[in-house]
């Protein structure tokens, strides 16, 4: 079963994550179907991480389960986001939205996996508006002590995606497609390149991942110019 891949490894009491979900307050994405009732089998790894955690399984990422997904450590995470169908919507969205703008700049195939590999590790696809970490912010934890813009900016997933790719955005830091060679790197090394990470290693474990999602979503999305 899905659910027993999860280790229940806190059992924070309700008071807990109710200060969780006042401190930690996400940007939703202006989608009716964002907020409406999921079918019992969509984003069931999003479902079995909450209930691991002693969250009410709806399938939708919550201030309290931004939190543990940034907390949580990657073993748990591989386990609940084992196949895209895993993510929920308004993750899924974003990762579309991502896309998108790789190909509305004609970004290559290998591009847009970095790209979403990157957003998976630093994110999961969760559009942080409140800094968990330092000063990150957004779906690429972008800082904007960093230069990386403002957090408006940062928190606009189109604009982060922009900057990211090293298409015209608010930052002057290199994008991919100002590091020389990044087509024939290994992508995690890509990944890093851009990011600058303390933890070079942990991208290149969404790979896989990545390339299952840019093929299953990828030719339903429009380009975003």
């Amino acid at each position: 079963m899905r659910k027993n891949l999860l280790r229940r490894t806190t059992g924070l009491p309700r008071r807990t994550l109710a200060a969780l979900a006042a401190a930690f307050l996400l940007a939703a994405p202006a989608t009716a179907h964002a907020t409406a009732p999921q079918p019992p089998t969509a984003a069931q790894g999003l479902r079995a991480f909450q209930q691991s955690y002693g969250l009410t399984p709806t399938g939708l990422v919550d201030p309290a389960t931004a939190h543990l997904l940034k907390a949580a450590p990657d073993s748990e995470l591989r386990a609940a986001f084992a196949d895209p169908s895993d993510l929920g919507p308004e993750q899924l969205a974003h990762a579309r939205t991502v896309i998108g703008v790789g190909k509305g700049a004609d970004i290559p195939e290998q591009g847009q996996v970095i790209a979403l590999m990157t957003a998976m590790q630093e994110s999961k696809f969760v559009n942080y508006t409140t800094p968990v970490d330092h000063d990150s912010l957004g779906i690429f934890q972008q800082r904007p002590s960093m230069g990386w813009g403002t957090p408006q900016q940062i928190t606009h997933v189109p604009t982060a995606s922009k900057s990211f790719y090293g298409l015209p955005s608010p930052t002057s830091n290199p994008g991919l497609l100002q590091i020389k060679g990044w087509e024939s790197m290994e992508p995690g090394k890509a990944c890093q390149a851009v990011q600058r990470s303390a933890h070079p290693d942990r991208y290149a474990q969404w790979e896989q991942f990545a390339r299952e999602l840019l093929e299953r979503e990828g030719p339903t999305v429009e380009p975003v110019g």
